[in-house]
């Protein structure tokens, strides 16, 4: 993935900048799902993991920081970041099959 947000949030996070680095990964995320991007890197969302332990986040807590801006509602995005999580796979829920 190479999206505007993840380059934004990378940065962050070398800055030292971690809630921010958090909200920009949870946006690469969001934006790669409303582009219809099959396979949204991992790598995000193992970063998404490893801030939101270090800011010591819950899952919802970390479920209601997500803002989708696009087609996709904000439940439809946590859902997708669930799924993610969990490894059960995007493509059955978020593409119809």
């Amino acid at each position: 993935m190479n999206n505007k947000y993840f380059e934004l949030a990378r940065n962050e996070e070398r800055s030292g900048n971690d809630a921010a680095a958090l909200l920009l990964y949870l946006s690469s995320f969001c934006d790669s799902c409303n582009h219809g991007t099959r396979n949204t890197s991992y790598g995000t969302v193992a970063k998404i993991r490893l801030l939101q332990r270090k800011l010591m986040l819950t899952d919802l807590q970390l479920f209601g920081l997500i803002r989708s801006y696009g087609p996709l509602s904000d439940l439809e995005c946590r859902k997708l970041l669930d799924y993610s999580i969990r490894g059960a796979g995007l493509s059955g829920y978020a593409y119809g099959y």
